[in-house]
């Protein structure tokens, strides 16, 4: 029997006793690890906005989780994708293109070996010359871009075997000083306005990928460069970044470079610590000497041994001094105070680089990585992003060894878009300097993506989720009408591959659905899906021979939906209806062993039928099934405001603590009160009582729900506001017994400890000890789902007969 859940009135309803929980197998996580970097943040933008101060804890997390590269590593695997076979085989550990190139790029160096009359090889020394000479930050650029810009002339048309003849045709990179540019962008409300130092372009006569094309030939718009050069004014049209600091003293290039094994640099991979503070690395490890395979598909007759260069700076050489860059939002910070504050006042050059890179991957659609480069006086870093996380690179002195500079260069000259990191499958239509739309085909049928109302991530590692409106005819007419019924959405999302599909676990809902009322019709409806296999993030992790390359990894999905309304538009007791709809729901899907395990405001929608608003939960991409084994993943994007306390303190964080029914209960309830507090009318005010919990990472949220339950604020004229205080103080009297019973079982153990040593032995005393940690020990053991669900039905109104019969007739699938 369904019992719907409007039928259901207000009632108590009496607790089934305690059961203990089967312990869990030691080897497997108990709930997923939460991720505390920019995509935990990305969830409040609309609160706490997009600059640099309210992100820079965030970012920070990100940056120092960072898998770690050896430059030779990076720079093999860049020739691979830019030569003549990109999908071979490729064999971490040889450097075979690396060498070749080596050779090929060295009398490019030394001012030899090139026709082009307008860019001379020998101005690549000149410039880096003049490089460093310079005592501003600011002077840096120009010298920069000169030498990149000629060794680009220089290097094109360089044959080397194995490799692309010329630059890309797509692209045809250059690079321009930016600062002191702003590119803005748009995201939650915000615009955020920042000012990279050197940015690389693209230079084409035509192209779809890009509003404004460039007359003339690439020699002539490069080689007339100046401060009057049009500046870009939007992200997607830049394909990497290069973010500069100034130290006091440089080398000057060597009279001739020769070829040298890597050298690696002081702070060889530019480690910060939580505190966003420099770390000091020690001296530098220099890279073990990996046997080349015989499998090599382009060994030269022997390996190339590089001997030392002829002129070296000193390795005790100290620098210091470090450029005080000013931040990068335009709407906060002023060009010119750039050096007036002290370098504490500035987050490290690896932060203000990881949110160029979040501009770069939420700009464009599906972006599977973004590449960013940090120069510290005459010193340069790589650093690779993608959702499964940053690849820091180890850096080197790109003046004293010029030719690995080159062979960079060489590289990302012959880059197509796809090697850029975008994804040339969505194809934009321009309306002026914006993208319009998106067209990408699945299965046959043409889908159009509305990038103009399109929800943008901005994130670095996690599901980088991207929901837009589309329309796609041909799907339209093979569905039911009323599947189609007021438009329909697309989500894009990195998916970790180790999950249970998204697609997956909406099979055995829609199986629970055709047979439980309360499930039916509250449940998304999934009208298209692809997997996209060949973008999984652990290939390049694969080739670079990283530890656990899988770990994490991620893989593009797209799926389509009918369009819903989000919960937090409704009022009054339209609200109050469609979020008791999503609670039974959420039950009834538990109790059948489907965990959705991501209950927030985004995720509770819902849709009008024949007048009714009918409540829908939705997004199952963090959801788990009870029979799969180990399904939680490597890391969960829960949104902080919305999360039980017990899964924002640092053990539960690591994925230590079971993710059980009544933390997802407690999530139900977080939503209405935030929805209560922080909507007026339907829509987020300006300033909300509670935006200071979007603000604080997950312990300060802790702490401020806490203190929220306790002293839950009494608003005039709040409509729940009778429903608010009672949720509070339902909250706070289950967590306060928790506590409580936890603290006294601790007590009473060590009491028993301290009895049972001292010499004389009251053996009444013990066994009233002994019964006490026995009863605590009952009184810790958590609920049973039935009779956590049995207590928060009767808070919320629903009928104790009525219950009894929805608790009976679940059975797991």
């Amino acid at each position: 029997m369904s019992v719907p859940a409007d039928a259901i009135v207000a009632e108590g309803a009496p607790s089934s006793p305690p059961r203990a929980r089967t312990a869990p197998d030691g080897s497997l996580l108990q709930s997923t690890p939460s991720n505390r970097g920019l995509s935990a943040a990305s969830k409040q933008l609309e609160i706490h906005g997009v600059g640099k101060v309210a992100l820079t804890p965030w970012v920070i997390e990100d940056v120092c989780k960072a898998k770690e590269c050896e430059a030779d590593e990076m720079l093999e695997y860049l020739l691979w994708r830019a030569s003549e076979k990109p999908n071979g085989p490729h064999t971490p550990g040889e450097h075979v293109l690396l060498d070749r190139c080596l050779r090929k790029v060295l009398p490019i160096c030394n001012g030899e070996g090139t026709k082009n009359k307008k860019f001379p090889a020998s101005d690549i020394r000149a410039a880096l010359t003049e490089y460093t000479k310079c005592t501003l930050e600011t002077d840096l650029y120009a010298p920069f871009v000169k030498a990149s810009n000629t060794a680009l002339a220089c290097l094109d048309g360089l044959k080397i075997n194995g490799m692309r003849e010329h630059g890309s045709d797509q692209v045809q990179m250059f690079f321009q000083r930016n600062d002191p540019n702003v590119i803005p962008q748009h995201h939650a409300g915000h615009t955020s306005g920042r000012k990279p130092d050197v940015v690389v372009l693209p230079f084409v006569n035509d192209s779809p990928y890009f509003e404004e094309a460039r007359l003339g030939h690439w020699d002539d718009h490069v080689g007339s460069l100046d401060s009057k050069a049009p500046m870009p004014t939007h992200w997607k049209d830049v394909l990497s970044v290069f973010e500069f600091k100034r130290v006091s003293s440089m080398n000057p290039p060597p009279e001739t470079y020769s070829l040298s094994e890597y050298k690696a640099p002081k702070r060889k991979f530019l480690k910060i610590g939580k505190d966003g503070k420099e770390l000091d690395e020690g001296p530098a490890k220099q890279p073990q000497q990996v046997p080349v395979s015989e499998q090599a598909k382009l060994a030269e007759p022997a390996p190339l041994r590089r001997s030392t260069r002829e002129a070296t700076r000193s390795d005790t050489q100290a620098k210091s001094g470090s450029s005080l860059k000013r931040a990068s939002e335009a709407d906060s910070d002023t060009r010119s105070s750039k050096r007036t504050k002290t370098e504490q006042s500035e987050p490290h050059a690896t932060v203000q680089t990881a949110l160029y890179a979040a501009e770069m991957l939420s700009v464009n659609i599906a972006v599977k990585y973004v590449i960013s480069f940090i120069v510290i006086g005459d010193e340069i870093w790589i650093r690779y992003y993608d959702r499964q996380g940053l690849i820091s690179v180890g850096g080197f002195n790109f003046v004293q060894d010029l030719p690995r500079l080159l062979v960079l260069l060489y590289a990302l000259q012959r880059f197509q878009l796809e090697d850029w990191g975008r994804n040339t499958e969505f194809k934009p239509t321009l309306k002026g300097d914006d993208i319009k739309s998106h067209t990408v085909k699945v299965d046959g049928k043409e889908l159009t993506l509305d990038n103009e109302e399109r929800v943008t991530p901005f994130c670095l590692g996690g599901r980088g989720t991207d929901v837009m409106d589309v329309i796609c005819e041909k799907l339209k007419r093979e569905k039911p009408a009323d599947e189609t019924e007021g438009g329909m959405i697309a989500k894009l999302y990195w998916a970790e591959e180790t999950r249970v599909s998204e697609e997956d676990i909406l099979k055995h809902v829609k199986r629970v659905a055709e047979q439980d009322e309360a499930v039916r019709g509250h449940v998304p409806t999934l009208l298209l899906s692809k997997k996209f296999t060949t973008l999984s993030t652990s290939t390049i992790r694969k080739a670079l021979g990283l530890e656990d390359p899988t770990k994490g990894s991620r893989t593009l999905f797209l799926l389509v939906f009918k369009k819903l309304s989000p919960i937090k538009e409704l009022q009054n007791d339209e609200l109050w209806n469609a979020w008791r709809q999503c609670v039974l729901c959420h039950y009834v899907l538990w109790k059948a062993g489907i965990h959705h395990r991501d209950v927030s405001c985004e995720n509770l929608m819902y849709y009008r039928l024949n007048g009714k608003v009918i409540g829908v939960l939705n997004d199952y991409d963090l959801a788990s099934l009870k029979t799969s084994k180990n399904p939680l993943g490597y890391e969960r994007t829960g949104t902080i405001p919305f999360m039980a306390i017990d899964l924002l303190v640092a053990n539960s964080r690591d994925g230590t603590v079971k993710h059980l029914y009544r933390h997802d209960m407690e999530s139900f309830i977080w939503v209405f009160i935030w929805i209560c507090f922080q909507y007026e009318d339907g829509r987020l005010q300006l300033q909300g009582p509670l935006d200071a919990w979007a603000k604080v990472d997950a312990s300060g949220c802790a702490e401020k729900k806490r203190g929220f339950l306790g002293a839950p604020p009494e608003p005039l004229g709040m409509t729940h506001l009778d429903r608010v205080l009672t949720f509070a103080g339902f909250l706070n009297t289950r967590q306060g017994a928790r506590d409580s019973n936890k603290v006294n079982l601790r007590a009473s153990e060590k009491r028993l400890d301290r009895v049972l040593a001292d010499s004389t032995l009251d053996t009444s005393q013990i066994a009233e000890l002994q019964q006490k940690i026995k009863q605590l020990e009952i009184d810790v053991i958590e609920q049973s789902d039935d009779a956590a669900f049995r207590d928060f039905a009767a808070t919320i109104g629903f009928k104790s007969n009525d219950v009894d019969v929805i608790v009976s007739r679940v059975r797991p699938f």
